[in-house]
């Protein structure tokens, strides 16, 4: 069975962890999201603290970056670039502009909004619209679930459908700076990392069936002798067919041993193993 996948999300401050862990509880997400809970912190401080995660051998360390301060700081921005390609191969960096309460209003829009927000405060204005008295205060986020709350009241696919519009509108003009969030990246790993472990889950839960009908027919032929296939599915309760192929299972790993011709054919345990 395939090991659970480790994920370390970073971002810069509470919105970002108090609606990562609202998403991660809602979607009972198996892996971890870390770290515990994040502070303000700048690029340099989040590289270090990614490339921790990365030496503590997390498969996918996200970072989560909000462009406004660093579009109107071209220092920070030329840092935040060089760090982006220094960085280990498994640290995605994940950006919203301005920041990421662009994201939650895009939950709510039909369209995709061609245009820039010069501020947070600008930005929050029209999010109070569809979140009345919205606020990024501890307090805020503690008496609200943001994931659920958006996905509930907004819908989380037209987000996910604007936010790839405007991602790649960025990337073929980035120099318009208009506003624009990755977030839909994020999720998309979460989502098919979560489908892999529900896939490896059910074909470990189907290992464990199959493995309790091929003993309830050792089980069988242990305490009856040898037998017919009809006889054998009645008496563990499965259908002819499946029990066949069961039988043909256990014939083939010489745990038991086939008599006479297909149609009269019966089993019975190989008792040199």
């Amino acid at each position: 069975m395939k090991v659970k996948k480790s994920i370390a999300i970073i971002g810069e401050g509470i919105t970002e962890w108090f609606y990562i862990d609202s998403l991660r509880v809602a979607c009972r997400y198996p892996f971890k999201v870390a770290p515990d809970f994040p502070q303000h912190s700048d690029i340099p401080h989040m590289a270090k603290l990614a490339e921790s995660y990365v030496e503590q051998q997390y498969d996918y360390v996200v970072c989560l970056v909000d462009m406004d301060r660093l579009l109107s700081n071209p220092t920070e921005m030329a840092t935040y670039r060089r760090t982006c390609k220094k960085s280990s191969q498994n640290v995605i960096w994940i950006e919203t502009n301005p920041c990421t309460e662009f994201w939650f209003l895009l939950h709510f829009l039909q369209q995709a909004p061609i245009r820039r927000y010069t501020s947070y405060a600008e930005l929050q204005q029209e999010l109070r619209k569809h979140m009345p008295g919205y606020e990024k205060t501890q307090h805020y986020f503690r008496r609200t679930n943001l994931y659920r709350y958006l996905t509930e009241t907004g819908d989380i696919e037209q987000a996910k459908h604007l936010a790839e519009t405007l991602a790649r509108m960025n990337d073929e003009a980035p120099e318009d700076s208009l506003a624009y969030s990755q977030m839909f990246r994020l999720l998309n790993l979460l989502a098919e990392l979560n489908e892999d472990d529900s896939e490896e889950t059910l074909k470990s839960e189907n290992q464990k069936r199959n493995g309790d009908k091929r003993q309830k027919i050792l089980n069988f032929l242990a305490d009856f002798g040898i037998s017919d296939a009809k006889t054998i599915s009645k008496a563990i309760g499965l259908k002819a067919s499946r029990t066949r192929e069961y039988l043909k299972l256990l014939a083939d790993e010489g745990r038991i041993v086939t008599y006479g011709e297909y149609n009269k054919r019966k089993y019975g345990l190989n008792k040199e193993n």
